[in-house]
C-alpha cells in the first residue's frame, strides 16, 4: 500500500491525481493528526506515531512511503525512525536538512516569523502571502486550501515540524534504509541541488529531475508521480 503525506498548506486531496490507478493508496491528513494526536506533534514523535499506526494496519502488497515537500521532510523521519518497515519511498521537493547549528536556529527564527502571520492574518491574505513565495511558483494553480478551520495546526506546526527542528540526513542517513526515488523539478533550483545531494549519499537511489517543472509536482507532474509510484510498489521487498 501507498501511504503518502502533503504538504504545507496542503491536503489529503493534493494527491488524489498522483496516485497510480488500480494500487491501494492512502493520503493521510496531517491537521487532522496534529489535533487529535498530541504524540504526533514533534518530527520524532510523528515518526513513531505513524509508523506504529501503519504497522497495525493489515498488509495489503508492499509498504511504499511517499512525502511531498513538508511531507517529504515527516517521511525522512519516518524512514530513520523504522527504515525497515517499509520496502520503498518517494521524496518530492524534500529537503534532508541543514548542517549547522547557526542555520537551523535561523530557520526556527523563520518559521516563528510565518507562525505569526499564520495566526494574525486573514486567511485569504495568509494564503496569498504563501502562494507568492517564489519557490512556489509554477505553471499550475496552487491547490484548493485546507479549511481555515486547521489554523491552529497549521500555524503550530511551523515550528514543530520547522526544518530547524530536522535532523541533519546529509550527514547522518539512514541505515537499512528501502530503495528511494527522488524527484524534483528542474526549475526549482535549490531542491534540485539538494536532491543531487541527497542523491549522492544514497547508494541505489534514483532521481529525476523534470523539464520545466518546478516545486509543485503532484499538480505539475502527477503522471510522473504515478510511474514512479506504480515501480516502487512492484518491485521485490529490498534484503534485511
Amino acid at each position: 500500500m501507498i501511504h503518502a503525506l502533503h504538504g504545507n498548506f496542503g491536503q489529503p486531496s493534493d494527491w488524489r491525481a498522483a496516485f497510480p490507478p488500480g494500487l491501494p493508496s492512502h493520503a493521510w491528513p496531517l491537521w487532522e493528526i496534529r489535533r487529535h494526536h498530541p504524540e504526533a506533534r514533534s518530527l520524532d514523535g510523528f515518526a513513531r506515531w505513524f509508523n506504529h499506526q501503519v504497522a497495525a494496519l493489515p498488509a495489503d502488497g508492499p509498504r511504499v512511503l511517499a512525502g511531498y515537500s513538508l511531507g517529504g521532510r515527516l517521511a525522512l523521519h519516518v524512514l530513520q525512525d523504522q527504515p525497515r518497515l517499509w520496502q520503498g519511498a518517494l521524496l518530492i521537493s524534500a529537503h534532508p536538512g541543514l548542517s549547522s547549528p547557526a542555520q537551523r536556529a535561523d530557520r526556527l527564527a523563520h518559521d516563528a516569523a510565518w507562525q505569526k502571520r499564520a495566526l494574525a492574518l486573514p486567511w485569504p491574505a495568509l494564503l496569498s502571502a504563501w502562494n507568492a513565495q517564489p519557490v512556489l511558483q509554477s505553471s499550475a494553480p496552487p491547490p484548493p486550501p485546507p479549511s481555515e478551520d486547521w489554523r491552529p495546526e497549521i500555524a503550530s506546526a511551523f515550528l514543530d515540524w520547522s526544518l530547524g527542528a530536522q535532523a541533519d540526513l546529509l550527514s547522518a542517513w539512514l541505515r537499512g534504509a528501502p530503495p528511494v526515488a527522488l524527484l524534483c523539478g528542474a526549475a526549482d533550483a535549490k531542491f534540485a541541488a539538494l536532491a543531487q545531494s541527497l542523491a549522492h549519499r544514497l547508494p541505489g537511489a534514483t532521481l529525476a529531475a523534470l523539464p520545466d517543472c518546478g516545486h509543485r509536482l503532484l499538480a505539475e507532474a502527477p503522471c510522473a508521480v504515478q510511474k514512479i509510484l506504480a515501480a516502487l510498489h512492484a518491485s521485490p521487498p529490498s534484503s534485511p
